[in-house]
């Protein structure tokens, strides 16, 4: 079952490049074939039995991120649209208020099936997209940090530091610089010092050196993390623009170990377009 779990990525991965894509906020794309997956597959799977209990809690009264088993995003290729694919995707629409450059970039990739995605070629996908990816991960929490272990997508790990301070010389990175603090229950995090390298999901959003997120991470309850992202690039974007995930609590699960170059053969049949 692990072994199966930790292959559900670039399952779907293959499984989109197979038809094209289209999202609502896109007037003039070629019609969208329709979705490869049935709703129900991968990541829009039903959540764990179980009834959900209250949050759990730390010594320290806040609320505990992790605990025996791994948080599961399910799959939301497309961070704009509550449905992509045929799947779940983000929580709800957005208008996404793309500067022009930005929209054509976005359309090329729609049309060319992500032919370029980085993620195809053992590369990290960067934040927000780790929570939209259907990888499970695992948080653990200290005074003076919280560390992010990720099953999959290229990057093994992401530190957040505690009430702490961004450095004033960032050279630009997949990741970023995140350091976070707690509003009451809800841990933020605010990150800086991206490339322009990753793509925001799989869709194909760009960013650019401007990039600047805030991200919001909330436990409700022992089965549920609600995960919010301001998105502030004015690079790409003529404002800012907030999405969010539900993401599901599996008990029990342990990380797998992850190796994308390991006998990787699927970057060569990313041919940007649909065979015949």
């Amino acid at each position: 079952m692990a072994g199966n779990r930790s292959r559900i990525g670039w399952l779907v991965t293959l499984a989109l490049l197979a038809s094209a894509s289209l999202v609502a906020q896109n007037p003039g794309l070629a019609k969208d074939p329709g979705p490869f997956l049935a709703p129900g597959q991968f990541g829009d799977a039903p959540a764990p039995p179980g009834v959900a209990g209250p949050t759990p809690r730390l010594p320290n009264g806040r609320p505990d991120l992790g605990g025996k088993g791994a948080w599961y995003p399910g799959f939301a290729g497309n961070i704009a649209e509550p449905q992509w694919k045929g799947v779940h995707s983000a929580d709800k629409h957005v208008d996404v208020p793309f500067l022009p450059w930005a929209v054509q970039v976005f359309n090329q990739r729609v049309e060319t099936l992500s032919k370029d995605d980085p993620e195809a070629r053992c590369l990290p996908v960067g934040v927000p997209r780790y929570m939209f990816d259907p990888y499970a991960f695992q948080v653990i929490q200290m005074p003076e940090q919280v560390v992010f272990l990720f099953e999959g997508d290229n990057y093994p790990w992401r530190i957040i530091r505690i009430n702490s301070t961004h450095p004033k010389d960032l050279s630009p990175t997949w990741m970023g610089d995140a350091v976070g603090h707690y509003e009451g229950d809800t841990l933020v995090v605010d990150v800086i010092g991206f490339n322009d390298k990753a793509w925001l999901d799989q869709a194909g959003h760009p960013q650019t050196e401007k990039l600047h997120l805030t991200e919001r991470y909330t436990r409700t309850d022992s089965l549920t993390l609600k995960y919010e992202v301001t998105i502030d690039d004015p690079g790409a974007y003529s404002k800012p623009w907030t999405t969010s995930n539900t993401v599901r609590w599996r008990p029990g699960i342990e990380l797998m170990e992850y190796v994308c170059h390991e006998n990787e053969k699927s970057s060569v049949h990313m041919i940007g377009t649909v065979p015949k």
